[in-house]
Parts: structure tokens; sequence; C-alpha cells
């Protein structure tokens, strides 16, 4: 595996890491920084969107709706390496 790869949100945070201590010591030019910034937002939101999907799964399963079982949060592959070879 790259050790750069990105595909789990603690690769994600490793990569925002890695970008801060990038930009600090000058290694990377602020527009590269801002550009993962922008890319990791978009990732942000994407998770946040299906944390709030599981609240309101649960929240209707309160009321007697079922939406079937809540199962990987967090643990989605954001890439496979292993299928692009």
């Amino acid at each position: 595996m790259n050790p750069t790869a990105l595909m789990t949100s603690g690769d994600a945070r490793r990569i925002i890491l890695e970008t801060i201590q990038a930009l600090r010591s000058g290694d990377m030019p602020a527009t590269t920084g801002m550009a993962i910034a922008a890319n990791m937002k978009v990732l942000n939101d994407s998770v946040q969107v299906e944390i709030n999907a599981v609240k309101i799964a649960i929240l209707a399963k309160d009321k007697g709706h079922d939406f079937g079982r809540i199962v990987g949060l967090g643990q989605r592959l954001l890439a496979n390496y292993e299928e692009q070879k």
C-alpha cells in the first residue's frame, strides 16, 4: 500500500496533520495546503451526512419506522488501491 494512501478517515486525519506540518516548515506551498484543506472539507461534509443519516435512522426507529441495520459507520473505505492496480 502507498504510505500516503487515503483509505480510511484515520488516513485523512493523518494527511491533515502532515499538511499542517509541511505548511509550518515551508515544505509545502500555501496553495497546495489550501487545495488539500478544501478537499478535506468536502470529505468531512460527507462523513457528517453519514452521521446525520444514522441519527435519523435511530430516531425513526424509536418512532416505529425501521430503515434496517446501521453498519459500517466510520469504516467505509475511501479508496481501494487493490482494485486500482
